[in-house]
């Protein structure tokens, strides 16, 4: 497994970690609670910086089980530019929703959360084109 590799998974396991605490956070105050009265800035706030964080130990650790490769090449490189490419595409197709919404006069509490929902699956789809690619070799 190249480094490219190993970072691509702690970033997958930061975002859903991270993301994954903060929805189903959401989730429990939306169950008691009306979106207009749920303080939602801080706590995404902490989640980006959580998620920040934990890719940045992630990537230690990558970075340290990997002392003995040397970096990325041309397959990475190819990997990266196609799934980079992909993902451009599935979030803007996921953009266009929090776009409408605005358009629509839904409040701030929804656009932003459904533009972090997008965001957040995007990452996901990102390093799980990724992941399938270093093992079929698809996207190189």
């Amino acid at each position: 497994m190249t480094i490219s590799e190993r970072y691509q998974w702690a970033y997958g396991f930061a975002v859903l970690l991270t993301s994954g605490a903060y929805f189903v956070w959401l989730g429990i105050q939306l169950a008691g609670t009306s979106p207009e009265n749920i303080e939602y800035v801080e706590p995404l706030l902490w989640t980006l910086l959580a998620s920040f964080i934990v890719h940045s130990f992630g990537r230690g650790f990558a970075a340290h089980a990997s002392r003995g490769d040397a970096g990325s090449d041309e397959r990475d490189r190819a990997i990266n530019q196609r799934a980079d490419a992909l993902s451009f595409f599935v979030f803007s197709i996921l953009a266009a929703v929090p776009f409408v919404l605005g358009l629509a006069g839904a409040s701030a509490f929804w656009i932003t959360n459904v533009l972090f929902l997008a965001f957040s699956l995007t990452a996901i789809v990102g390093v799980g084109l990724r992941a399938w690619s270093y093992r079929t070799g698809a996207l190189a």
